[in-house]
């Protein structure tokens, strides 16, 4: 079996010898070299091997169900079809004389597009994602034989439609055989879709070894070489033959790829390096999203937790401070919550807590914030301190947990003693509004339970009196 190393030199091989056979002729051979007949011939030949891949990456695709390959099938599949025709408008060919084809002969812009539009169509099935479509069976279960034929009709009707309608087709060269802008753009749009795919498989080379992933990248770096080649030379010319060769190379080898796959010898396993950035990237943040739910969330209630809320109390405080702004906090501390616990048992305890978050999250308004911050204890800072904001508030809190509430088919009787304090009016920090809401809880406690009271204070008296 052949070394790495050995792999390695071979493959260097195959990419550098066409650019020195380029340099001999360009050196050595200046004459018009290449038969028009001998071109029909060999592009038609081309065009055999080129439906023989496609529907060998068809069979690679019906045993790995490797979706890129799929898209490799009709790459190669178009590739056959427009090469054909790119045979058949070969100007002055002794069989286009002997059908008769008045449009085709003599074409010379007809014929050099279908060459160009073989390379941009594979190119552009080569660039697909490999993760296209992955996962989506729906689409997937059309991925067939049939759909091969419907494409290979389309393909050829829409060739045989533009051969004989010219005029609708965009000019590729000029009288003097020179590239249009037109077709140079098609040639760099080309090199840039299989250059970004040459750089992925490679980088998949580096991570995986694999003989067939190797083919590929070997196929793309001499489609490149090809493309250049019909770029910088004129047809009829011995680079333009060595172009052709080139090409024709291309997918032979990335044929012998998708053999040695289909043998089962190595299966076709890409490394979609930036696929894999994207996906890394995707699970971090999800991570990060998981982590910060840990950190910040109470894992029973799903509301925030303490160290969340004493961050945005921060927070509240800052921006309060910065415009000149006031907002509330409530402390809710419930009542005959142990009685509960006591009576039915920790786990409709536990339940009981999940519903009456549901029910404080669903008393405030969505610029509000509700948090747990202990066993039975819960804070809401409400984003304004307005008189009758904080009064309807209350009033909906209490309303909906003085109610009864059944948990697992146990009737719950609770309620709650809520403390308010309010920036800057009973402090300017995290401690004193805390202790400020605290106490007035507690007075609530002592008087009775059951009821909301905001922190006393002569500011307070003012501005809250009657509250």
């Amino acid at each position: 079996m052949l070394s790495n190393k050995k792999i390695n030199v071979t493959a260097g091989l195959f990419i550098i010898l066409p650019l020195v056979v380029y340099y001999y002729l360009v050196n050595n051979v200046s004459e018009m070299s290449m038969n028009i007949d001998l071109h029909f011939y060999y592009v038609i030949f081309s065009s055999a091997i080129a439906l023989l891949v496609g529907f060998s990456a068809y069979k690679e695709y019906k045993k790995s169900r490797v979706t890129k390959i799929f898209f490799i099938a009709i790459g190669f599949l178009g590739v056959g079809v427009f090469y054909t025709f790119h045979a058949l408008t070969t100007p002055d060919t002794a069989i286009a004389q002997r059908f008769n084809f008045p449009h085709i002969i003599d074409n010379i812009n007809v014929f050099v597009l279908f060459g160009d539009l073989s390379r941009f169509w594979l190119a552009l099935m080569l660039f697909v994602p490999d993760t296209l479509l992955e996962h989506n069976d729906r689409i997937r279960k059309y991925f067939n034989g049939y759909m091969l034929l419907f494409l290979l009709i389309l393909l050829s009707g829409g060739s045989y439609y533009a051969v004989f309608n010219p005029e609708i087709l965009p000019a590729f060269k000029h009288s003097d055989l020179r590239d249009t802008y037109f077709a140079i753009l098609t040639k760099v749009i080309t090199l840039i879709f299989i250059g970004i795919n040459a750089l992925k498989y490679y980088y998949s080379y580096k991570v995986k070894s694999n003989i067939t992933i190797l083919s590929f990248l070997i196929g793309l770096c001499l489609i490149m070489e090809s493309t250049i080649m019909f770029m910088i030379s004129t047809p009829w010319s011995s680079v333009w033959w060595l172009a052709h060769n080139l090409f024709l190379l291309s997918y032979i080898v990335m044929g012998f790829g998708l053999l040695y796959s289909y043998t089962g010898k190595e299966k076709y396993e890409y490394f979609d390096i930036l696929g894999q950035i994207k996906k890394y990237a995707k699970l971090l943040e999800e991570k990060n999203t998981q982590l910060n739910t840990l950190v910040n969330y109470d894992a029973l209630t799903g509301l925030s937790n303490r160290r969340h809320f004493m961050a945005a109390l921060g927070d509240y405080i800052e921006r309060a401070e910065k415009n000149h702004d006031s907002f509330a906090l409530m402390f809710i501390d419930l009542d005959y919550f142990k009685t509960v616990n006591d009576r039915f048992g920790h786990q409709v305890g536990d339940e009981l807590l999940k519903k009456v978050s549901e029910k404080i999250s669903k008393s405030i308004h969505s610029k509000d914030m509700a948090s747990r911050i202990g066993g039975d204890e819960f804070v809401v800072l409400l984003n304004k301190a307005q008189k009758g904001h904080i009064k309807h508030t209350a009033e909906r809190i209490l309303d909906k947990l003085t109610k009864p509430i059944v948990v697992n088919g146990n009737e719950c009787h609770i309620g709650a003693s809520i403390g308010i304090s309010v920036y800057p009016v009973h402090g300017e920090t995290v401690d004193e509004l805390i202790s400020k809401s605290d106490e007035a809880m507690y007075c609530i406690k002592k008087d009775g339970r059951n009821s909301y009271k905001i922190a006393e204070n002569e500011k307070a008296e003012t501005t809250f009196g009657g509250l």
